[in-house]
């Protein structure tokens, strides 16, 4: 196994911990809303919701850095990153390339505005779990591509 797929299986073994941190976080913030007062949040909410913003977005992150070193090690281009996307896309490890923008978009959108806009943090956890998490399964195409190389996660 070359050293590159190596570091792309560290990535997942990664990302499935934190897969499962964010699906935890998910589940904790899911029990208290709708939320019709920010004010009447008690500090434990507050770091529920903290803690799944913090996730959310580090969890895009690290997906996005992972699927360019797929890209990389099955020599597809990689700048610009929509090209990452497409080729994701088409290995069938996201839903589509449109989909991974609007989620990028709803993360920067909880990262900086979630106690303005409670319509939108709502809106982020009404997507779908697996829009975010699908990469990451057994019979995932990336689960796959890594694993014909005699690794298994």
């Amino acid at each position: 196994m070359s050293d590159h797929v190596a570091l792309i299986w560290k990535k997942l073994e990664h990302l499935a911990r934190m897969r499962a941190y964010l699906l935890y976080s998910i589940e904790q913030v899911r029990s208290f809303l709708p939320v019709q007062n920010w004010q009447e949040l008690t500090p434990d909410q507050h770091e529920s919701l903290a803690a799944l913003r913090v996730r959310f977005s580090e969890f895009q992150e690290r997906m996005g850095k992972t699927m360019k070193a797929v890209a990389q090690e099955e020599e597809k281009p990689v700048e610009p990153f929509t090209s990452v996307l497409l080729y994701m896309e088409k290995l069938g490890c996201i839903e589509s390339a449109q989909r991974w923008k609007e989620i990028r978009e709803l993360r920067n959108a909880v990262n900086h505005e979630y106690e303005d806009d409670p319509v939108m943090l709502q809106d982020a956890l009404d997507m779908p779990v697996d829009l975010v998490v699908k990469p990451l399964g057994d019979q995932s195409p990336i689960s796959k591509i890594a694993r014909s190389e005699g690794v298994r996660l």
